[in-house]
Protein backbone atom coordinates (compact mmCIF):
# COMPACT_ATOMS: atom_id res chain seq x y z
CA UNK A 1 0.00 0.00 0.00
CA UNK A 2 1.40 3.23 -0.87
CA UNK A 3 1.35 5.86 1.28
CA UNK A 4 0.95 9.29 -0.23
CA UNK A 5 2.56 11.60 2.47
CA UNK A 6 3.57 14.08 0.21
CA UNK A 7 -0.26 14.42 0.18
CA UNK A 8 -0.35 14.73 3.70
CA UNK A 9 -2.55 11.62 3.91
CA UNK A 10 -1.63 10.67 7.77
CA UNK A 11 -0.04 7.19 8.09
CA UNK A 12 -1.34 3.95 9.47
CA UNK A 13 -0.49 3.36 13.18
CA UNK A 14 1.12 -0.24 11.17
CA UNK A 15 2.79 2.07 8.77
CA UNK A 16 4.23 3.75 11.60
CA UNK A 17 5.03 1.14 13.87
CA UNK A 18 7.23 -0.61 11.16
CA UNK A 19 8.76 3.22 9.86
CA UNK A 20 10.24 3.23 13.17
CA UNK A 21 11.27 -0.25 13.27
CA UNK A 22 12.79 -1.09 9.89
CA UNK A 23 15.80 0.53 10.97
CA UNK A 24 16.49 -1.82 13.53
CA UNK A 25 16.50 -4.88 12.32
CA UNK A 26 19.76 -6.85 11.74
CA UNK A 27 21.41 -10.03 10.49
CA UNK A 28 23.97 -12.03 11.16
CA UNK A 29 26.38 -13.86 8.83
CA UNK A 30 25.23 -17.46 9.91
CA UNK A 31 21.85 -16.41 9.28
CA UNK A 32 22.72 -14.75 6.11
CA UNK A 33 24.68 -17.53 5.17
CA UNK A 34 21.50 -20.10 5.86
CA UNK A 35 19.23 -18.12 4.24
CA UNK A 36 21.35 -17.86 0.68
CA UNK A 37 21.79 -21.81 1.11
CA UNK A 38 18.11 -22.07 1.40
CA UNK A 39 17.38 -19.28 -1.61
CA UNK A 40 20.40 -20.78 -3.91
CA UNK A 41 21.44 -18.99 -7.09
CA UNK A 42 22.88 -17.83 -9.20
CA UNK A 43 20.44 -16.53 -12.07
CA UNK A 44 17.68 -16.60 -9.72
CA UNK A 45 14.51 -13.86 -9.84
CA UNK A 46 13.85 -13.29 -6.01
CA UNK A 47 11.52 -10.74 -4.28
CA UNK A 48 12.56 -9.76 -0.80
CA UNK A 49 9.19 -9.41 0.60
CA UNK A 50 9.25 -6.63 3.84
CA UNK A 51 13.40 -6.01 2.62
CA UNK A 52 13.85 -3.32 5.32
CA UNK A 53 16.88 -1.53 3.81
CA UNK A 54 17.76 -4.39 1.60
CA UNK A 55 20.47 -6.02 4.08
CA UNK A 56 19.67 -9.50 2.82
CA UNK A 57 18.48 -8.70 -0.10
CA UNK A 58 21.91 -7.21 -1.09
CA UNK A 59 23.80 -10.90 0.21
CA UNK A 60 21.27 -12.60 -2.14
CA UNK A 61 21.94 -9.76 -5.03
CA UNK A 62 25.93 -10.58 -4.17
CA UNK A 63 25.18 -14.16 -5.20
CA UNK A 64 24.12 -13.47 -9.00
CA UNK A 65 20.16 -13.21 -8.51
CA UNK A 66 18.23 -10.33 -9.87
CA UNK A 67 16.52 -9.21 -6.11
CA UNK A 68 13.61 -6.88 -6.40
CA UNK A 69 12.40 -5.59 -2.72
CA UNK A 70 8.67 -4.80 -1.28
CA UNK A 71 8.52 -3.29 2.19
CA UNK A 72 5.77 -0.91 3.81
CA UNK A 73 7.80 1.62 5.32
CA UNK A 74 8.32 4.22 2.19
CA UNK A 75 12.07 5.15 4.06
CA UNK A 76 13.35 1.92 4.51
CA UNK A 77 12.44 1.22 0.43
CA UNK A 78 14.17 4.58 0.19
CA UNK A 79 17.49 3.00 1.69
CA UNK A 80 16.95 -0.29 0.06
CA UNK A 81 16.86 1.31 -3.68
CA UNK A 82 20.43 1.53 -3.00
CA UNK A 83 21.38 -2.08 -2.93
CA UNK A 84 18.62 -3.53 -4.88
CA UNK A 85 17.75 -3.72 -8.44
CA UNK A 86 14.19 -2.29 -7.98
CA UNK A 87 11.72 -2.20 -4.62
CA UNK A 88 7.81 -0.84 -4.03
CA UNK A 89 6.05 -0.04 -1.66
CA UNK A 90 3.57 -2.39 -0.49
CA UNK A 91 1.85 -3.45 2.38
CA UNK A 92 1.77 -7.19 2.07
CA UNK A 93 -1.65 -7.79 4.02
CA UNK A 94 -3.12 -6.46 0.31
CA UNK A 95 -3.09 -7.77 -2.94
CA UNK A 96 0.26 -7.91 -4.24
CA UNK A 97 -0.12 -8.60 -7.90
CA UNK A 98 -1.61 -4.64 -8.59
CA UNK A 99 1.50 -3.18 -6.74
CA UNK A 100 4.04 -5.82 -8.37
CA UNK A 101 2.53 -6.50 -11.64
CA UNK A 102 2.94 -8.70 -13.97
CA UNK A 103 6.89 -10.02 -12.90
CA UNK A 104 7.03 -13.41 -11.46
CA UNK A 105 9.99 -15.01 -9.19
CA UNK A 106 11.49 -17.89 -8.60
CA UNK A 107 11.78 -17.61 -5.01
CA UNK A 108 9.69 -15.38 -2.56
CA UNK A 109 11.54 -14.22 0.95
CA UNK A 110 9.73 -14.01 4.13
CA UNK A 111 12.26 -13.07 6.86
CA UNK A 112 10.60 -12.53 10.17
CA UNK A 113 7.35 -11.44 7.97
CA UNK A 114 4.60 -14.01 8.93
CA UNK A 115 4.76 -13.68 13.13
CA UNK A 116 3.76 -10.13 11.82
CA UNK A 117 0.86 -10.39 9.61
CA UNK A 118 -3.01 -11.51 11.02
CA UNK A 119 -3.56 -13.82 8.50
CA UNK A 120 -0.20 -16.11 7.31
CA UNK A 121 -2.24 -18.44 4.87
CA UNK A 122 -3.25 -15.12 3.03
CA UNK A 123 -0.03 -13.96 2.60
CA UNK A 124 1.26 -17.23 1.39
CA UNK A 125 -1.99 -16.97 -1.00
CA UNK A 126 -0.36 -14.07 -2.53
CA UNK A 127 3.52 -15.06 -2.94
CA UNK A 128 1.96 -18.01 -4.61
CA UNK A 129 0.17 -15.73 -7.22
CA UNK A 130 3.62 -14.16 -7.99
CA UNK A 131 5.46 -17.17 -8.03
CA UNK A 132 6.44 -19.12 -11.33
CA UNK A 133 5.50 -22.77 -11.32
CA UNK A 134 7.28 -24.63 -8.70
CA UNK A 135 8.55 -21.77 -7.12
CA UNK A 136 9.52 -21.58 -3.89
CA UNK A 137 9.03 -19.52 -0.10
CA UNK A 138 12.24 -19.24 1.94
CA UNK A 139 10.94 -18.27 5.55
CA UNK A 140 12.25 -17.28 8.67
CA UNK A 141 10.40 -17.05 11.93
CA UNK A 142 10.90 -17.23 15.72
CA UNK A 143 9.81 -20.32 17.38
CA UNK A 144 7.52 -19.50 20.43
CA UNK A 145 8.34 -23.09 21.61
CA UNK A 146 11.53 -23.23 22.14
CA UNK A 147 13.38 -24.43 25.40
CA UNK A 148 14.23 -20.81 27.04
CA UNK A 149 10.84 -19.40 26.24
CA UNK A 150 9.33 -22.65 27.64
CA UNK A 151 11.67 -22.22 30.34
CA UNK A 152 10.31 -18.38 31.02
CA UNK A 153 6.50 -19.18 30.98
CA UNK A 154 7.37 -22.01 33.29
CA UNK A 155 8.55 -19.44 35.66
CA UNK A 156 6.07 -16.37 34.61
CA UNK A 157 8.90 -14.22 32.96
CA UNK A 158 6.70 -13.49 29.96
CA UNK A 159 7.53 -10.14 28.80
CA UNK A 160 7.18 -8.69 25.76
CA UNK A 161 10.30 -6.71 24.11
CA UNK A 162 11.00 -4.37 21.34
CA UNK A 163 12.84 -6.69 19.33
CA UNK A 164 13.23 -10.56 19.61
CA UNK A 165 11.68 -13.73 20.28
CA UNK A 166 8.41 -11.36 22.00
CA UNK A 167 8.55 -8.94 20.17
CA UNK A 168 5.78 -6.72 20.76
CA UNK A 169 4.81 -6.03 17.06
CA UNK A 170 4.76 -10.02 16.83
CA UNK A 171 0.55 -11.11 16.33
CA UNK A 172 0.76 -14.66 15.41
CA UNK A 173 3.25 -17.72 17.82
CA UNK A 174 4.79 -20.25 15.58
CA UNK A 175 5.28 -23.45 16.68
CA UNK A 176 7.01 -25.76 14.04
CA UNK A 177 3.70 -28.01 14.20
CA UNK A 178 1.99 -24.54 13.12
CA UNK A 179 4.20 -23.74 10.54
CA UNK A 180 3.79 -26.75 8.63
CA UNK A 181 0.20 -25.74 9.45
CA UNK A 182 0.54 -22.99 7.42
CA UNK A 183 2.51 -24.13 4.44
CA UNK A 184 0.27 -27.02 4.07
CA UNK A 185 -3.05 -24.40 3.96
CA UNK A 186 -1.53 -22.53 1.32
CA UNK A 187 0.09 -24.97 -1.08
CA UNK A 188 3.03 -25.56 -0.05
CA UNK A 189 5.30 -28.29 0.44
CA UNK A 190 8.10 -28.15 2.69
CA UNK A 191 11.64 -28.94 1.69
CA UNK A 192 14.48 -28.03 3.31
CA UNK A 193 15.30 -26.49 6.83
CA UNK A 194 18.36 -24.42 8.49
CA UNK A 195 17.05 -23.81 12.05
CA UNK A 196 19.10 -21.40 14.30
CA UNK A 197 19.06 -23.09 17.63
CA UNK A 198 20.37 -21.80 21.12
CA UNK A 199 22.83 -21.95 22.30
CA UNK A 200 24.79 -22.59 18.78
CA UNK A 201 26.24 -26.31 20.14
CA UNK A 202 22.47 -27.57 19.62
CA UNK A 203 23.09 -27.06 15.61
CA UNK A 204 24.52 -30.93 15.49
CA UNK A 205 21.07 -32.18 16.82
CA UNK A 206 18.44 -29.35 16.10
CA UNK A 207 17.08 -30.79 13.42
CA UNK A 208 15.69 -34.27 15.40
CA UNK A 209 13.77 -31.59 17.67
CA UNK A 210 13.39 -28.38 15.78
CA UNK A 211 10.32 -27.76 18.01
CA UNK A 212 12.19 -27.92 21.03
CA UNK A 213 15.61 -26.66 20.14
CA UNK A 214 15.36 -24.08 17.31
CA UNK A 215 15.38 -20.85 18.20
CA UNK A 216 14.66 -19.53 14.52
CA UNK A 217 13.23 -21.49 11.80
CA UNK A 218 14.34 -21.55 8.29
CA UNK A 219 12.90 -23.33 5.76
CA UNK A 220 12.25 -23.39 2.20
CA UNK A 221 8.66 -25.15 0.83
CA UNK A 222 7.77 -25.53 -2.76
CA UNK A 223 5.06 -24.24 -4.66
CA UNK A 224 2.59 -27.25 -4.91
CA UNK A 225 -0.17 -28.01 -8.09
CA UNK A 226 -2.74 -27.31 -6.26
CA UNK A 227 -3.53 -24.05 -4.62
CA UNK A 228 -4.05 -25.42 -0.91
CA UNK A 229 -2.80 -29.02 0.41
CA UNK A 230 -5.71 -29.54 3.04
CA UNK A 231 -8.53 -28.34 4.16
CA UNK A 232 -8.46 -24.54 6.31
CA UNK A 233 -7.99 -24.86 9.93
CA UNK A 234 -9.46 -21.94 12.29
CA UNK A 235 -6.04 -19.63 12.96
Amino acid sequence: MTIPMANHVEPSAKTQHYEAKSSGYHSSSDRDRRILELVGGPGLRVLDAACGPGHVGAVMRGAGNRVVGAELSASAAAEARKVLEEVHVLDLEEPWVPVLGAETFDVVFLGEVLEHVFDPVQVLSEARKVLVPGGRVVITTPNFMVWIARLQILFGRFRYQKYGLFDFGHIRWFTYKYLKQVLDESGFALEEERHMSHPKQLDRVVGRWPSLLALYFLVSARKTASSAGGVRREL
